[in-house]
């Protein structure tokens, strides 16, 4: 992970989930988009204001922590089934 980049969690700041400090971009979110979607680093880092170093250290780091990157995949995916089965509610 890069010296001047770190990844932080905060109670206060998107509830725990670990980030780019400095920000609000999560690790999961950098991770899903470089690791699982394909995306480029640099497309990545554009489209959140952060610069190679930083979406580097966020992969560093959601490669070393399988485990919790897994239950925030989870905590993804519920939440996306339940906005789905929110709006079969009519």
């Amino acid at each position: 992970m890069s010296a001047t980049t770190r990844i932080v969690t905060t109670s206060d700041t998107l509830h725990g989930k670990p980030r780019v400090e400095g920000t609000r971009v999560e690790v999961f979110e950098i991770g899903r988009r470089v690791r699982e979607g394909g995306d480029a680093i640099e497309a990545v880092a554009d489209r959140f204001g952060l610069d190679r170093a930083q979406v580097e250290a966020a992969l560093d780091y959601y490669d070393d922590h399988p485990d919790l990157m897994a239950t925030l995949r989870a905590q993804h995916e519920a939440g996306l089934a339940a906005l789905a089965d929110g709006s079969r509610a009519d």
